[in-house]
């Protein structure tokens, strides 16, 4: 004979689950009123996500700042975030960043058009650097091969740490 559960407790189950779904990485919110609080809060923030993560959000925080206008622009756009919030910010803006494409040598020059054109005034100077030093595009050619489908910061952090 099998017993049903009283939908009271279905429900009260239902709630905690709920809630035990919403509570990590949302209690605690960016505080960037200023640069001491950023950082106190920055810390909390990062500390209250799941360990899984945490290193998606340092990497993520990153990327807003490489990809910020002004250090003011990125306090606004993160000020009162949760962790959730600011992981879900993080996925959109990844997604939406141009990468570069070697598949052949009109998607190469576009996708580099499109890097430059998604880039804040403080990183078109080292774009321009990092443009001259680019071999002219050739079809197998392994050192544009190894830069494929990868964004401009991480063309960045990948030369600097080959040097």
């Amino acid at each position: 004979m099998s017993q049903s559960i009283p939908p009271r407790v279905t429900a009260a189950l239902f709630l905690s689950v709920v809630l035990l779904s919403v509570l990590p990485g949302c209690t605690k919110r960016i505080n960037a009123s200023d640069e001491n609080k950023y950082y106190k809060t920055l810390t909390e923030v990062l500390i209250s996500l799941p360990a899984s993560k945490q290193r998606e959000f340092d990497d993520g925080m990153a990327m807003i700042w490489f990809y910020s206008e002004s250090k003011e622009a990125t306090y606004a756009k993160i000020h009162g975030k949760s962790g959730r919030e600011l992981l879900e910010m993080i996925a959109e803006m990844k997604a939406s960043l141009p990468r570069l494409d070697t598949s052949s040598g009109e998607a190469y020059e576009d996708s580099l058009a499109k890097i430059r054109a998604g880039l804040p005034p403080s990183q078109i100077k080292t774009y321009d650097m990092w443009r001259k030093e680019l071999p002219s595009y050739r079809q197998g050619n392994p050192k544009l091969d190894a830069l494929n489908g990868l964004t401009f910061q991480e063309i960045i952090e990948k030369r600097d740490s080959a040097k």
